[in-house]
C-alpha cells in the first residue's frame, strides 16, 4: 500500500516522514493504552505496615462518590466534546476580524476554512490523548513500584482476629484474609490515579481554553480567568473526592494532582504555543517540517537567536506614533505600548489557494495567526528582531528644558509616506 503524499489537513505534498510522524502519534496513544492494562494486570509491590496504624483503619467505602468511569467522563469526554464544537463552530464566530485577510470578502465565523478548524481539532485532539495517556501509564508505573497502602487497607485486608504485628518488625500481606482483588488494589494509594488523570485532562482543557481565548493579554477580562478555573475546580473536587473515600492520603492526591498538570502542560506545548504568548491566539503550531531553516519575518535567510514561531504580529495601532517623553537619560521611543513592533510578514506565492483563502494547517507562520484590530502586544519587546527605522537625537544629544523637541520620522515597510510627529 502506498503511503499518502499529504494529510488531509494541507494542500501541499508532503515528505512521507511527515504523515508518518502524525501517525505515529496516535500510535504511541494507543500503546499508552496497551502499556496501562498490562501494568494494572501485573501485581504490586507490598510494603509492610503496622496493624496498630491509625491512618490504615478507615472503614471501605463500597460505593465511591466520584466512580473512575464518571473521573474520566469529565476529565477527557467533556473536554473532547469541548474541542470538537468549539474548533468546529465557535472558532471565530465572535471575531471582530471577520474580513479574509487576502480576499477582503467578510465571512460570518470568521477567516478559518473548514481544513483550518479541522487541523486544530486534530491538535486538541492528540493534545488531550495524550495528556490522560501519559498520565495514566506514569501513574500506573509508580502505583506498582511504590506498594503503597490505602487508607483502608486494613478493612481490606481483614486479618484474624488477635493478630498482631511482629515484635519486633512490621506485618505484611500474608496474614490478609480478605478478597484477593480488594487486597491487590489496597497497595496501590501513591500517587492517586483519580487526581492524575483528572488534573492531565482538566489542566489540559484549561491550558487550551486559556489559548483560545488569549487570556494573558492586556485587556484584563476577568470572565476570561473565571471561566478557566472552572476545569481546575472541577478536577480539585475530584481529587479531594478520594479523601473523603478513604481511598488516598492527602499526600497521594498533591502529588498525582501535580503529576497531572506536569503530563497537561507538557502535553499542550506538544501542539500549542504559550498561552503567555496571547498574540498567537492559542492557534496550534503548523505542520512539522525538518532540515529546512526557518522564515525571517523581515526576509532574512535565516532568524538568528529567534524564530517565526517567536515574533510578534503587526498592530497598526501600536504602530502610530505615541506620546514621547524626553530627558537627559532616556532617547525617545515609539507607540506607548509597543516599542518594538515587527514588520508584517511577506506572503509567498505559494501561500495563496484559487479562493484567495489562508490556512492555519500550513507550514507558513504568516498562515497560521490573525490579528484583531487594536489587539495590542505590549509584553512581547523580545520576540521582534529589530525595531523599526527612525529618526532623531541619540540619548546623549536630547534637548533639555525648554527647547523644543525634534521630530520622529518613521518608515514602514510596504506602506505609504513616512510619518512625522513632534516627539
Amino acid at each position: 500500500m502506498e503511503l499518502s503524499a499529504k494529510l488531509p489537513f494541507s494542500k501541499r505534498r508532503l515528505r512521507p516522514r511527515i504523515v508518518i510522524s502524525y501517525i505515529f502519534d496516535y500510535v504511541i496513544l494507543i500503546a499508552c493504552i496497551i502499556g496501562f492494562y498490562i501494568l494494572d494486570s501485573i501485581e504490586p509491590f507490598h510494603q509492610h505496615f503496622s496493624l496498630r496504624n491509625i491512618s490504615l483503619q478507615y472503614p471501605y467505602a463500597v460505593h465511591e462518590r466520584v466512580p473512575i468511569a464518571l473521573a474520566l467522563t469529565i476529565s477527557g469526554v467533556f473536554p473532547l466534546v469541548l474541542i470538537i464544537i468549539y474548533t468546529l463552530g465557535i472558532d471565530g464566530l465572535f471575531s471582530h476580524h471577520k474580513q479574509d485577510p487576502t480576499s477582503g470578502r467578510r465571512k460570518l465565523r470568521g477567516p478559518y476554512r473548514w481544513k483550518d478548524r479541522l487541523w486544530e481539532m486534530n491538535c486538541g485532539i492528540l493534545g488531550l490523548l495524550l495528556a490522560q495517556g501519559l498520565a495514566f501509564v506514569v501513574t500506573q508505573v509508580l502505583k506498582n513500584a511504590c506498594g503503597k497502602p490505602r487508607p483502608d487497607l486494613i478493612a481490606r485486608c481483614q486479618p484474624p482476629a488477635g493478630s498482631h504485628d511482629e515484635i519486633p518488625g512490621l506485618s505484611n500481606y500474608t496474614i490478609c484474609t480478605g478478597d484477593p482483588a480488594l487486597i491487590k488494589d489496597g497497595f496501590l494509594s501513591w500517587p492517586s490515579g483519580h487526581s492524575s488523570s483528572s488534573f492531565a485532562g482538566l489542566g489540559y482543557t484549561a491550558l487550551w481554553l486559556g489559548g483560545k481565548l488569549h487570556v494573558m493579554d492586556n485587556r484584563g477580562e476577568v470572565w476570561k480567568t473565571l471561566l478557566i478555573m472552572v476545569p481546575l475546580i472541577a478536577a480539585t473536587l475530584i481529587a479531594v473526592s478520594r479523601i473523603m473515600d478513604a481511598r488516598h492520603h492527602p499526600f497521594d492526591v498533591i502529588t498525582g494532582g501535580l503529576l497531572g498538570l506536569i503530563t497537561g502542560y507538557v502535553s499542550y506545548r506538544q501542539y500549542f504555543p504559550p498561552i503567555t504568548e496571547a498574540w498567537r491566539k492559542g492557534r496550534a503550531y503548523p505542520i512539522r517540517t525538518w532540515g529546512t531553516d526557518p522564515v525571517d519575518p523581515h526576509g532574512n535567510t535565516k532568524m538568528g537567536h529567534f524564530d517565526e514561531s517567536a515574533a510578534a504580529l503587526r498592530n497598526l495601532d501600536d504602530e502610530q506614533l505615541g506620546s514621547v517623553q524626553s530627558n537627559t537619560t532616556a532617547a525617545p521611543y515609539l507607540g506607548s505600548t509597543n516599542p518594538f513592533v515587527s514588520p508584517a510578514y511577506p506572503r509567498r506565492p505559494h501561500d495563496h489557494d484559487p479562493d484567495g483563502n489562508w490556512s492555519s494547517s500550513e507550514d507558513d507562520v504568516s498562515n497560521v495567526y490573525e490579528m484583531q484590530h487594536g489587539y495590542a502586544v505590549a509584553q512581547n519587546p523580545g520576540a521582534v528582531r529589530s525595531s523599526p527605522q527612525y529618526t532623531g537625537y541619540p540619548p546623549q544629544m536630547m534637548p533639555t528644558g525648554g527647547l523644543s523637541a525634534p521630530s520622529v520620522t518613521v518608515s514602514h515597510p510596504g506602506r505609504g509616506q513616512p510619518l512625522t510627529d513632534p516627539v
